[in-house]
């Protein structure tokens, strides 16, 4: 019969070992969402970062929990054991599977929501055309008053400046009239 201590101890390493199986399969649900969801390095190294982080609270937790805080060499082999034991058995696989699944689903939604919403898409594009063939013609509308209207104004101050006097004022009947009676 085993001693109640060592009872202990194979539930402690259970509890390790199930904690790394826990981890991987959390980490493989990013692994999926990568594979769906195209990251960038940066967002990678970011996920990674907040993981690890959670990862790193959650064996301390289970450790403070089940051994009172206490880091023992066969907590962390426990936890490595469960990681590598999933990953190479049921880990590598089921990352397949289920990106390859939720891709297809994806697929089939977009295509689902395209087929409805296509009618939408062709009167929506529809009317953003009217809309920019009225904009060009109200633009070359405008554009055709305000050269007009550049046009008067130039020919008004060209007519102006003939009939400014040497010392630049603009002469007036009245002007003229008081030179003439001088």
């Amino acid at each position: 019969m085993m001693s109640e201590q060592i009872i202990e101890e194979s539930h402690f390493l259970a509890y390790c070992f199930m904690s790394g199986v826990v981890i991987t399969i959390i980490y493989d649900l990013f692994r999926i969402l990568r594979r769906i969801i195209k990251h960038t390095n940066f967002f990678i190294a970011i996920e990674d970062l907040f993981f690890w982080i959670g990862a790193g609270i959650f064996l301390f937790f289970m450790l403070y929990k089940t051994n009172n805080g206490m880091i023992r060499w066969f907590s962390v082999a426990g936890a490595g054991l469960g990681m590598l034991v999933y990953k190479y058995t049921i880990g590598e696989h089921l990352v397949e599977i289920m990106s390859t699944i939720l891709n297809r689903l994806l697929d089939m939604v977009f295509r689902a929501f395209s087929f409805v919403f296509r009618p939408v898409k062709v009167l929506t594009k529809q009317m953003f055309g009217k809309v920019k063939r009225a904009c060009k013609k109200m633009k070359r509308q405008a554009k055709k008053k305000l050269t007009g209207n550049i046009k008067k104004i130039k020919i008004t101050l060209c007519k102006r400046k003939k009939q400014t006097g040497k010392r630049g004022r603009y002469e007036t009947k009245n002007s003229e009239k008081s030179r003439i009676s001088r």
